[in-house]
């Protein structure tokens, strides 16, 4: 018995001092081990109150912890200031371009609901669709959402909003998202049932046609490569030199790619300052990879958000 008394005593002990380090959800563990042994030894504490007691505590951290992530998701920059970044960040003269511009930077800054909002009205222009289609992708991804990002996908597999083509670009860009996190899911392609069957074609007409999907396939994986979806960093300086990090891509505006690094790597975000040259850089599409240059352009820290906290990167590519 004084073994079971000498566990609980344990597990408190450990709770507070995981609490006073912030480290809530440890401590909330502790707590909870602690009242296991607690309603297993009822007949035998003398303490009757000590499991309330417990209760409070994790009620306590609950409702800490709730409202640190409530505070997290919730939290953005004012609407005012949302409006001088998407502005500020928006140099092409065309006015389609230009707004993707714009809600882009408010991704890179954190504020993707916003970012959202603007994505899913630029999706509405011919221009700018699959681009802006791509960002809500993308935002889904930095939310750690990419579950309404799948079901986003099948809704527009459902309707006629985009062609057959355009789809195909964001199975192939999407599929490479989920295969990069592990995701065991094959993304579903529409099909163009109006084609007829191919067992009806003669053979002279399956082999025209399997001759033009393989230059269709060629041409895809052409077009991906545009599209990079991470890269691995070769760092020339610092303390960890010599070491090839890998970083997801988070955002791409032509040649610029960005990154959310967490404000925790240190190491990282002091070695990688604006300016710094990146040789032997490996960048990773979907179908493929390329070795090239680049340079850190932009760095600064996401104050507000569900990333807060967090530096947003960027990095142009030179040459591959």
């Amino acid at each position: 018995m004084m073994n079971v008394k000498k566990q609980i005593k344990s597990f408190l002990q450990q709770a507070e001092l995981y609490q006073s380090q912030g480290l809530l959800n440890e401590a909330k563990e502790n707590y909870l081990r602690a009242a296991k042994l607690v309603k297993k030894n009822q007949k035998v504490i003398k303490n009757k109150n000590l499991l309330n007691v417990i209760s409070k505590k994790i009620q306590v951290l609950n409702d800490t912890i709730n409202r640190i992530e409530n505070e997290s998701v919730t939290v953005e920059l004012p609407e005012s200031v949302q409006d001088i970044i998407k502005n500020k960040f928006a140099f092409s003269k065309d006015d389609d371009a230009s707004a993707l511009e714009g809600a882009i930077a408010l991704a890179k800054f954190g504020q993707f609901e916003r970012a959202l909002k603007e994505f899913n009205e630029l999706i509405k222009r011919d221009s700018v669709r699959v681009e802006s289609a791509k960002n809500i992708i993308r935002c889904h991804k930095a939310l750690d959402s990419l579950d309404d990002a799948i079901t986003r996908y099948q809704k527009w597999l459902s309707e006629d909003f985009f062609t057959l083509s355009q789809l195909n670009k964001l199975r192939v860009f999407f599929q490479g998202i989920l295969d990069s996190r592990g995701i065991d899911m094959t993304l579903p392609e529409k099909i163009d049932t109006t084609l007829p069957e191919i067992k009806e074609l003669t053979d002279a007409k399956e082999l025209e046609i399997e001759h033009l999907s393989d230059f269709d396939d060629e041409n895809v994986q052409e077009e991906e490569i545009i599209d990079i979806s991470s890269v691995g960093i070769p760092l020339s300086k610092g303390p960890r030199k010599g070491e090839t990090v890998e970083c997801d891509v988070s955002f791409q505006a032509g040649s610029v790619l960005n990154f959310l690094i967490s404000g925790d790597d240190s190491e990282l975000t002091e070695t990688l300052e604006t300016g710094i040259i990146l040789d032997q850089v490996q960048f990773y599409s979907p179908s493929a990879m390329f070795n090239g240059k680049a340079v850190v352009s932009s760095k600064s820290k996401i104050e507000s958000g569900p990333k807060q906290g967090y530096y947003s990167l960027d990095i142009k590519i030179l040459n591959i």
